[in-house]
């Protein structure tokens, strides 16, 4: 289905009260996900949004394709893109494009919000090259500022972040994992994002602490055969 257009005027009120942008931190969420998608990649942006990742992509020589379930946001983010498309994972039995196979599959902070992740992540699987690659994010149920408020009770939903109220799935990083394993991957990588630790996070040993400071899980996986 085509994204359906929006007047400018709402147009601009929508980029100004949408909740999700490009996080610019080093080692913030967004910045660990682009760093991850080589130059010049064809890639499927699962979850544009008002294509804030797809525009830095296409600024590194990648031609970008997109699809998200708000036709208002699509309707700002087809400068970005090759294609957008108002998708939603859960409803649709195949994903657009069928005349491409991608280098990159980006679902970033996506697979909270689907139903069945299993499933789209199948869908997925069947758009990238053999050899290609699935970058995914999602938000760390176990983080600190989750974790010492439950402590005293307390377990609240927000706007957005880690209990952003419209998640519908919680993770960890064994969950993660086990997610994109049983939606058909190998995971070669995972690794924690974070403004405030990013750093620490990227080193090996930060596997003993990653799950109590990593804000996201960041994930790069292969196809398997």
């Amino acid at each position: 289905m085509s994204a359906q257009p929006v007047r400018t005027s709402s147009a601009h009120l929508l980029s100004d009260s949408f909740p999700y942008r490009r996080n610019t931190h080093r080692y913030g969420t967004h910045e660990v996900v682009l760093r991850s998608v080589p130059s010049d990649s064809t890639v499927l942006d699962l979850g544009c949004a008002t294509g804030y990742l797809g525009a830095a992509l296409k600024a590194r020589g990648c031609r970008v394709w997109g699809l998200d379930r708000d036709p208002a946001v699509v309707a700002l983010a087809e400068s970005c893109y090759e294609d957008v498309r108002t998708i939603d994972l859960d409803e649709c039995a195949e994903l657009p494009w069928p005349e491409h196979l991608f280098d990159v599959a980006l679902a970033a902070d996506v697979l909270e919000h689907v139903r069945d992740p299993d499933r789209a992540l199948q869908m997925v699987r069947r758009r990238i090259r053999p050899k290609g690659r699935l970058i995914v994010s999602l938000p760390n149920v176990a983080h600190a500022s989750v974790r010492l408020p439950l402590l005293f009770g307390r377990f609240r939903y927000a706007r957005t972040g880690i209990l952003d109220e419209t998640h519908l799935r919680l993770f960890t990083f064994t969950t993660a994992r086990e997610m994109v394993e049983s939606g058909g991957f190998t995971v070669e990588r995972l690794v924690g994002a974070s403004d405030h630790f990013g750093a620490l996070l990227q080193h090996r040993m930060s596997r003993l602490v990653r799950g109590l400071l990593s804000h996201n899980i960041v994930i790069l996986a292969r196809p398997k055969p």
